[in-house]
């Protein structure tokens, strides 16, 4: 019996799956371990934790909202990009890229997507009085979710979206080389560039705005890179004749031996007038290459050696493909001068500094799989509303480094020792390009995309199967609003009788727009009365050809153009005649008005010789039917004359 086992130790072990976000403890195999004051206030601001970890006292659920909606079906997420600006009291509006559309969201209070955070409110309440556990990070769809806008491209799958700094014009990167500049209110494209002709270009996978200042006044420059390896510098403001392949770069650069896929722009110098303008691409090529466009800002590029030279001022090897790029400008309280560069490939983060090409330091982010996304946030920690202020009410500026990749890792680290207020300027140069680890979320979809708004209060998470979910901050307040203290009027005053007269409509209020009605024509009126013979009388007197054309038209249509014309006396006949005379050797208005001759013929044939007026209509209408038809004659022959003559020369061709 030695020889007996169990049969359970008979089983296959299986491996693990994730069904949930997992928030672990600190072990030093875990690749979610985290600090415990951290994981506490990501848990109560933006309800990723275990709600165990937030104090009975403490209620998240009233302030903090998180929906999540498939976008173009199950199309990648390939892009997430907010505006760079606001309306006062509205929130940032997001584009998301999705296959061959950009949908934009939440740009107003009333959009689906605020609705959606609002009903999300109250579904987190519901389940804390019941001490149920959080939902899914990606759980249940919200069907109700539409998006705002949707800026249609043509069919072609997008990859990339770049807003202007004036929030309202895109430029989208999409298959076969195609670069489009759209309007994202009249969702219309202004301009389209193409890379290599419509069935011929590369996919492009990078766009940008060069920054405003750095060109010439009124100049708004596009830089693009894609699968072909290239750096494309465009004028959007300049020549609009050409569309597509009309259209040339400004400039090419050429260096990379694979696919760009990613690019940010460099502004080096303090003062504003005097700031230089570096493009730094990151390639499958292991590559990170940094570019010089001064001459081409200032307008100085003018001959075809200054377009064909070699623009790459430095080399960076990352060691792994290059996913994605973040540029880390200098502030008042930044502890460094000069431009900081971070590089995502493969599991691995490096921080270089992009003057001089060198390595500052590398991360282990104990990711598994290709890290996708970064982005750089900062959060005012120490407010009333904090989880862990019940000692003092000092607030502190934090800066948080966030990473996400295919393994659904989302990695929180720290970038508060570059930017210390507290440090002298003497301490700079000894600052340590350090990001210290502090939150990890493990998710169960692959992260394509990760982007946080401007004002830090919404985390949009994007996924290869087409899931977008976006957790809102607690006690979130739009841009610039204060909050509104609670005053009561007294009761019998005029403010207690006017109320809520100004009050505007919440998130979860549908609004009714009332559209005004258009004011018609008067022959519309009468043809709506089915009046015709009114319809006619009142086009004739707009004095608007196209007007009584189209009117004609309509009646034929109804059937009701020979009721129209019967039934007139002198005075009514007299103006239909005169267009009609007047009018019918026009090309544009002869098929119409063929017919009308027709029918007021047939009709008034027999009163023909009772008025002088009438007649002498008549008589002109017959004189240009006539003459018309010696035009149509002579025209006939000169054609068989060129016909015989071009026979001729093609037999004389031939024979010799």
């Amino acid at each position: 019996m030695s020889n007996f086992k169990t049969s359970a130790s008979l089983k296959t072990p299986q491996a693990p799956t994730t069904k949930s976000v997992a928030f672990a403890t600190s072990s030093p195999s875990n690749p979610t371990e985290s600090i415990p004051y951290e994981k506490r206030w990501w848990a109560y601001k933006f309800n990723l934790g275990p709600r165990a970890l937030i104090p009975k006292k403490k209620s998240t659920s009233s302030t903090s909202a998180t929906f999540q909606t498939p976008t173009a079906g199950s199309a990648i997420i390939s892009h997430v990009s907010f505006a760079p600006n606001a309306i006062k009291g509205h929130p940032y509006q997001m584009a998301i890229v999705s296959g061959p559309r950009v949908c934009l969201y939440g740009g107003t209070p009333t959009s689906s997507l605020a609705q959606a955070l609002a009903r999300s409110k109250h579904t987190n309440r519901e389940a804390e009085e019941e001490e149920e556990e959080p939902d899914l990070l990606f759980g249940t769809q919200d069907k109700s979710v539409k998006p705002d806008r949707t800026v249609a491209l043509g069919g072609q799958p997008a990859h990339h979206v770049a807003y202007h700094r004036d929030g309202r014009l895109l430029v989208v990167g999409c298959d076969r080389g195609l670069v489009k500049i759209c309007d994202s209110q009249s969702r219309a494209t202004l301009r389209t560039f193409s890379t290599g002709g419509v069935h011929d270009g590369f996919a492009i996978r990078a766009v940008g705005w060069l920054p405003e200042g750095t060109h010439r006044r009124g100049q708004k420059m596009i830089w693009s890179a894609g699968d072909d390896a290239i750096l494309r510098l465009w004028d959007f403001s300049g020549d609009v004749a050409g569309v597509g392949d009309g259209v040339k770069p400004v400039v090419t650069m050429k260096g990379h031996g694979d696919a760009i896929r990613c690019a940010v722009a460099l502004k080096i110098g303090v003062q504003k007038g005097n700031q230089k303008v570096r493009l730094v691409t990151g390639s499958y090529d292991h590559s990170i290459r940094v570019w010089d466009c001064e001459d081409i800002m200032t307008g100085g590029v003018t001959t075809h050696d200054d377009i064909d030279r070699d623009r790459c001022l430095s080399i960076m090897d990352h060691g792994a493909p290059v996913e994605a790029l973040l540029a880390l400008h200098p502030t008042a309280t930044s502890m460094f001068n000069s431009p900081i560069l971070i590089s995502a490939g493969g599991t691995k983060l490096k921080v270089w500094n992009p003057e001089t090409g060198t390595l500052l330091n590398t991360i282990q982010t104990k990711h598994s799989k290709t890290i996708t996304s970064l982005c750089l946030t900062s959060m005012i920690r120490g407010d009333k509303d904090d989880i862990d202020n019940d000692a003092e009410d000092k607030k502190i500026v934090c800066w948080r480094l966030i990473t996400a990749g295919l393994d659904g890792l989302i990695r929180i680290y720290s970038a508060d020792g570059l930017f210390a207020p507290e440090l002298n300027k003497d301490s700079k140069s000894k600052v340590e390009m350090d990001f210290p680890y502090l939150h990890g979320v493990k998710t169960s979809l692959p992260i394509t995309a990760l982007a946080i708004s401007p004002d830090s209060t919404r985390l949009v998470v994007g996924t290869s199967t087409g899931f977008v979910t976006v957790r809102q901050r607690a006690k979130y307040v739009p841009q610039g609003v204060k909050r509104k203290s609670s005053y009561e009027p007294k009761a019998g005053t005029y403010s207690f009788f006017m109320r809520g007269a100004s009050a505007g409509p919440d998130a979860d209020d549908h609004v009714v727009l009332l559209q005004k009605k258009k004011k018609l024509r008067k022959y519309d009126s009468m043809l709506q009365k089915f009046r015709y013979g009114d319809a006619i009388d009142e086009a004739l007197a707009s004095r608007d050809a196209r007007a009584v054309i189209a009117v004609l038209e309509e009646l034929g249509r109804r059937r009701g153009l020979v009721s129209a014309l019967s039934n007139r006396d002198e005075e009514s006949l007299e103006p239909l005649l005169a267009f009609t005379a007047t009018f019918i050797s026009d090309p544009k208005y002869t098929p119409v008005l063929l017919g009308v001759a027709n029918q007021l013929c047939d009709i008034y044939s027999n009163v023909f010789g009772q008025s002088d007026t009438i007649d002498e209509y008549f008589k002109k209408l017959h004189i240009h039917v006539k003459n018309e038809c010696r035009t149509q004659t002579i025209l006939n022959q000169l054609i068989g004359q060129i016909d015989a003559v071009m026979y001729t020369a093609e037999v004389y061709g031939s024979d010799e």
